[in-house]
């Protein structure tokens, strides 16, 4: 079986540049304020798989215990290099784990698993042992949210035409030093594997100079565990947890995600 985290992995433009590419989404309209809410009084939070850090802002706070990993150490650099300093956050402490096998000495009164972090996690047995340790890390009255695709715009055959229109570039100005061009971006293909278990999205990425010559082009495959509402619950009920809020976005607008809050049973 393929490595969800396999995406994430290498010193590659989808990693290098995967803020940019995927963390500034119209489903994501208030996310941060969402976290923000959500872990407000309470004492230590962990997030889990962290990538660079980019909801830490959210997150962290002075006299807050934060603690983040992530499997990708290129992704782990990046959280260090920004926010592992940064006293208003409460100076993060990263560390290299996979989802499947974390494990720390302590308890938090929030976890936060963001951003489809668990549909990374493409095996049934890996995602159960996973919501044990979320079981294992919480403290009686904490709270876990799962920010997930919603399952059914996975199932569904994507038309040729929208895949098409899957496409873009980005204007590079200070990302990278001393030089300015774009990084494009292409959707190839979408579809389901698995007998309907995981969906697979591949992509294009290409990094073009001023004069529009392509300096670097790289393909990869992004692979989801398609779970819905249900499965969650019986994950859940499975480490001794059950979910007592269900939401389809962040606002109320968006339809598209499947958001939900987890506590011990």
């Amino acid at each position: 079986m393929e490595d969800g985290a396999e995406f994430f992995s290498g010193h590659n433009l989808r990693v290098g540049f995967y803020d940019l590419l995927f963390g500034r989404a119209s489903n994501l309209i208030g996310e941060m304020d969402f976290y923000r809410d959500f872990t407000a009084g309470a004492g230590s939070v962990l997030e889990a798989a962290c990538g660079s850090g980019r909801l830490f802002p959210a997150l962290g706070a002075a006299d807050r215990l934060l603690v983040g990993f992530d499997a990708s150490l290129e992704l782990l650099q990046q959280a260090r290099t920004h926010y592992g300093s940064d006293a208003s956050l409460g100076r993060p402490l990263l560390c290299a784990q996979r989802m499947e096998n974390f494990a720390f000495g302590h308890h938090f009164e929030r976890i936060i698993v963001g951003y489809y972090g668990l549909s990374y996690v493409l095996d049934a047995e890996g995602r159960r042992s996973f919501m044990q340790r979320i079981a294992d890390h919480l403290t009686p009255e904490g709270q876990a949210v799962l920010h997930l695709p919603d399952a059914d715009l996975l199932r569904r055959a994507v038309p040729q035409s929208e895949i098409d229109a899957q496409r873009g570039s980005l204007v590079l100005k200070s990302e990278i030093p001393d030089f300015t061009g774009r990084l494009a971006y292409q959707t190839t293909d979408s579809r389901v594997e698995g007998n309907g278990a995981i969906h697979v999205t591949e992509l294009t990425f290409a990094l073009l100079d001023e004069s529009g010559t392509t300096l670097r082009e790289e393909t990869a495959a992004m692979h989801y565990a398609i779970l819905d509402r249900q499965d969650i619950e019986a994950l859940a009920a499975s480490a001794g947890l059950r979910l007592v809020e269900s939401l389809s976005g962040f606002t109320e607008d968006n339809e598209s995600e499947l958001i939900v809050t987890l506590v011990p049973a």
